[in-house]
């Protein structure tokens, strides 16, 4: 029997003075691939051996827009060969080589809506008054406000607007409000390869095992997951449990790990459940303190802690901490048994920076500060 005790040693150090304000992270074997929020709508990749910037990714159209109403999250996946980037800001879903290629972009939305939009921005002034004057005739003064600024910005309306995503190799699944669909590689083309239609807006999306868990809020609010069967390409069953309104959430089936909350429920510590029986598990670190990023390589769990404010000038202590999957199912383990490895990072150090931290195999990695990485090694004593 191998033992109960890991250390995480800190094996390098990165560097980058441009990174700023990242937001979401993601790696593998060999890459290290950051979101950030501003308004650049960047993602920047980095080599995990070596720290090297090795190129930025831009992730929005947005170029054109005024900065205040320009500004955007970044979120960011691997697959197996790809990058897959969402801008929030405009919905705009890219995916790229692991060189920065871009391979495609917005394939779920209407081209023949937004190549119009581009026609009619690229009017000269005359005719676009013109035009809008036609469209908005009748229109209160409201509507014509809101009619104009559609153009102004580039709007164009999408039904199939990006609610929830996740990445299982190389193919993409992305929920709406209506279904959820699959974009993946056939023959060399990238595209929608399957739309499924539901009746119900998907909020959640997240890899299960085998499955695919598709999530909604019901009408108690809580929400709640059914399977997605890959393979035969249909829902399986329901999953036995109803969960409150949480921030995020990682499965390791049939284990499900939440944190934060909405409304009454407590958005403190990690809350576990097993799916299958609809029992909880533990809950985690419970009045502690609330997290807002979580992430898992399967054998290792890492969260951070959730900060609302930039604005007091105060010192706050964030809060980073590390667990073993396999002792926090095991009921007959008590929370003050567990292994656990913390990690405490002063606000005054991060200059708006979020703690992120994400795990593969071997490492765990971790952001930091304004320009900081570390890389920590996963041993077993």
């Amino acid at each position: 029997m191998g033992s109960n005790s890991w250390m995480l040693q800190n094996v390098a150090e990165f560097v980058d003075e441009e990174k700023r304000r990242v937001i979401d992270m993601a790696c593998d074997e060999e890459l290290i691939v950051v979101g950030v929020s501003g308004w650049n709508g960047e993602a920047r990749v980095y080599d995990i051996k070596t720290g090297e910037l090795r190129f930025k990714l831009q992730c929005n159209n947005l170029g054109d827009t005024p900065a205040p109403f320009s500004h955007d999250n970044i979120l960011v996946w691997l697959g197996k060969s790809i990058i897959v980037t969402v801008g929030t800001n405009d919905n705009t879903l890219s995916v790229w080589d692991r060189s920065g290629t871009m391979l495609a972009q917005d394939l779920h939305k209407d081209k023949e809506k937004i190549a119009n939009m581009k026609r009619i921005k690229a009017m000269e002034d005359d005719d676009l008054k013109a035009y809008v004057d036609e469209k908005t005739a009748g229109m209160s003064e409201e509507e014509k406000y809101s009619f104009s600024m559609t153009f102004a910005f580039g709007i164009v309306e999408n039904k199939k607007k990006l609610i929830s995503m996740t990445v299982q190799d190389d193919l993409i699944y992305g929920g709406f409000d209506g279904g959820f669909f699959l974009i993946g590689n056939t023959d060399g083309e990238w595209k929608i390869i399957k739309e499924v239609k539901l009746d119900y807006e998907v909020v959640e999306i997240e890899v299960a095992g085998n499955w695919i868990a598709i999530g909604k809020v019901n009408e108690e609010g809580k929400k709640i997951f059914s399977l997605w069967n890959p393979e035969k390409e249909e829902m399986v069953e329901d999953l036995k449990v109803d969960l409150k309104r949480f921030r995020s959430c990682r499965f390791i089936y049939p284990y499900i790990f939440l944190i934060g909350g909405r409304r009454d429920a407590d958005n403190t510590g990690v809350e576990i459940w097993n799916v299958e029986n609809g029992e909880m598990v533990r809950h985690l670190l419970k009045e502690e303190k609330e997290y807002e990023f979580i992430s898992t390589n399967g054998k290792f769990l890492a969260v951070c802690e959730h900060i609302s404010s930039w604005t007091s000038g105060e010192e706050h202590m964030l809060k980073l901490a590390v667990y073993n999957v396999d002792q926090l199912i095991d009921q007959d383990i008590p929370e003050e048994s567990l292994w656990s490895q913390s990690y405490e990072y002063s606000t005054l150090n991060l200059g708006g920076e979020h703690i992120r931290a994400v795990l593969n195999d071997k490492y765990l990695i971790v952001n930091h500060g304004r320009s900081k990485f570390s890389i920590k090694e996963i041993t077993q004593e």
